[in-house]
């Protein structure tokens, strides 16, 4: 059986780490642990420890945990930079670029979105999309939590967005990414209808260049995963 794992943001106390509620009922209604199993728990920043679980009325803790160095992270810190589309397409682009390997999550609207969030809406779809990417991290391995944003604009993404090399993927573009070398990277990808001629030309403006993946038109919820895939195998991170 795989080390249950359980996203607990720090500080820890020495020697004991109390688990929230939420992560003390999955442990105990849902996997059905008990006392003494061993499990896993993370922080969200790099840290990862492992020790025995102890359950009592008083709540879930993890006793003393040891740490653990492996590091799970890609060797090229990649960032997903996504056109808002419908909520069960982006919580599935997000579950998956974070187990992929991306280190950040950009979300903004462009012309062509049908999906558009602002204010409440916006500040909640946020938080149940950190709590997909947690999740992911459970799951696949990671203790560092890539953090999910939202821009107000795309202007404000393309000018906001740091990396070595930054790649707008357009069926236009005649070229694949060039990585060769770079230590960061950026993919921006359009809503369903694409990005439009104008939008293209303000990344170009600003320095980002166009990408194409393939001979395939593939869907905005494909597009920037096989991206991230493709860039971790370009940089070795994949057993290939």
């Amino acid at each position: 059986m795989t080390t249950p794992r359980f996203y607990v943001p720090g500080p820890w106390a020495e020697g004991r780490i109390e688990l929230p509620e939420k992560a003390s009922h999955h442990a105990m209604i849902v996997l059905r642990l008990r006392s003494g199993d061993r499990a896993e728990v993370f922080d969200g920043r790099g840290r990862r420890v492992e020790g025995s679980l102890e359950f009592s009325s008083g709540g879930t803790a993890l006793l003393d945990p040891k740490p653990l160095e492996r590091s799970l992270e890609s060797p090229l810190r990649l960032t997903l930079a996504q056109a808002f589309v419908s909520p069960e397409k982006l919580d599935w682009i997000v579950e998956k670029a974070v187990e992929i390997g991306a280190a950040e999550i950009d979300l903004f609207p462009a012309r062509r979105c049908v999906t558009r969030l602002s204010g409440e809406k916006l500040r909640k779809r946020l938080e149940k999309l950190e709590t997909c990417a947690i999740a992911a991290c459970e799951q696949c391995g990671r203790s560092v939590l890539p953090p999910v944003k939202a821009w107000p604009s795309l202007e404000a993404m393309l000018s906001g967005v740091r990396a070595e090399r930054r790649f707008i993927l357009a069926p236009s573009a005649g070229c694949a990414p060039a990585l060769s070398g770079a230590s960061s990277a950026a993919f921006a990808v359009g809503p369903e209808g694409g990005f439009e001629d104008s939008e293209l030309l303000a990344a170009d403006s600003l320095g980002w260049e166009r990408a194409l993946l393939g001979p395939r038109i593939l869907r905005t919820e494909t597009a920037g995963l096989a991206a991230l895939a493709a860039a971790n195998a370009v940089a070795g991170d994949y057993l290939l």
